[in-house]
């Protein structure tokens, strides 16, 4: 597969904190944004539905948990 390369501006405050934050997760740069891109073109799953379903998860984890420790 080819690939192409793609330049952006930004300022430099916003360029460490992203950088930053990609660093803190353990995440690679290239990764987060073609994701990002990615979920932009509807080829992934929003964020906000990965967070509802993050949310669901823990209130079933937290049902099973509290019936197996009673």
């Amino acid at each position: 597969m080819t690939e192409s390369r793609l330049n952006i501006r930004i300022s430099p405050d916003k360029k460490d904190a992203f950088y930053q934050k990609v660093k803190e997760e353990g995440k690679n740069a290239t990764d987060v944004l073609l994701d990002l891109i990615d979920q932009y073109l509807g080829n992934k799953a929003d964020s906000g539905e990965i967070l509802e379903l993050r949310h669901r998860v823990a209130k079933l984890e937290e049902v099973v948990l509290g019936e197996t420790a009673a």
